[in-house]
């Protein structure tokens, strides 16, 4: 007997790709048995890996022309749904317009079915997405919806890490991501977290703080050139996103403004600062008790968001353990 076949269509970046773990968890909720492919972008690929809910992921890189002829195999199958993850992107619409499917749907039409969870959730892009799966497919409507972003980690990395980064003992650890370098408004300057780190170890002796970044961010770690402290160290994501979150899995709090890594410390259950604008904070930033949100007053640009801001956030997601900010006089 024929399995139900649903395929599903995303194809931008790792953290669109992580907000959109709820969507494919609800989908193998209501179809154990399925068969659950995705087509995605090689960055979306990588946030599937190991990923319990999805049996294929096939790899669609729009610059180069041969993936498509490489796909068309798998799309021209029969599939029972067809779920693209994005109206609006002309990608998708080429893509599902190829693939052979009895029910086809996108989401991001701004059909909503009921929501049952909390009023703060609703309005979180991965709740919008179920939501909107409901509306599109007419799907049982969950009373118990689960927003939770999911990203494997083997135990066996989650134990290399932990060996290669030990914690100190006595010593709490604050990751602190400071790309991504292509972006500018969206970045928080680089020496808003230099001084930052600075007030960090300067005011908290129980402190050891890391500074994150990805292989394209290491010219950012130049401004730290002359900032020498035991207490400071460096890591570099550069072996793969499950190595990185095994890192991130180490910290006890997390501090970044750059979206990706806010949802795999999310998945990895990070207490997380997340330094954001206003509509991005009702969309995207990570929900939970232990996570805080230092916002700027206009919306793509972070840049006025004080030192101090940042550090008062922290010490909430840190349940006010840290000392007391004080200016200098």
């Amino acid at each position: 007997m024929k399995k139900f076949h649903i395929l599903c269509l995303r194809s931008d970046r790792i953290g669109d790709m992580l907000v959109s773990t709820p969507v494919l968890h609800r989908l193998r909720v209501l179809y154990p048995d399925a068969v659950l492919d995705v087509i995605a972008s090689p960055l979306g690929a990588v946030a599937l890996e190991g990923n319990p809910d999805v049996d294929h992921v096939f790899v669609y890189d729009k610059k180069h022309l041969r993936c498509l002829f490489t796909l068309l195999p798998h799309l021209r199958e029969r599939h029972d749904m067809v779920v693209s993850f994005n109206d609006r992107s002309r990608t998708l619409r080429i893509l599902s317009f190829l693939a052979r499917g009895d029910r086809k749907g996108a989401l991001n039409k701004g059909r909503l079915a009921p929501w049952s969870g909390s009023e703060s959730d609703g309005t979180h892009y991965s709740a919008v997405m179920l939501r909107e799966l409901e509306a599109e497919f007419s799907l049982p409507h969950d009373e118990h919806p689960d927003i939770s972003i999911r990203f494997s980690l083997p135990e066996e990395v989650e134990k290399a890490v932990r060996e290669s980064f030990p914690p100190v003992p006595g010593l709490r650890r604050v990751g602190i991501f400071i790309g991504n370098i292509k972006k500018t408004g969206l970045r928080w300057p680089i020496e808003k977290f230099v001084e930052l780190t600075r007030v960090l170890l300067e005011k908290n002796a129980d402190l050891d703080v890391w500074i994150v970044a990805g292989e394209s961010d290491v010219p950012l770690l130049e401004a730290y050139r002359d900032m020498e402290h035991p207490r400071l160290h460096r890591f570099i994501g550069k072996k793969s996103l499950q190595y990185t979150a095994a890192f991130l899995k180490t910290c006890d709090a997390f501090v970044t403004c750059t979206s990706s890594p806010q949802h795999l410390a999310g998945a990895m259950k990070v207490p997380t600062v997340s330094i954001t604008y206003p509509w991005s904070e009702t969309l995207w930033t990570p929900r939970g008790p232990l996570n805080f949100s230092a916002v700027s007053e206009v919306n793509d640009d972070v840049r006025d968001i004080p030192v101090r801001t940042v550090y008062e956030t922290l010490n909430r997601t840190l349940q006010g353990t840290l000392s007391p900010w004080e200016e200098k006089v």
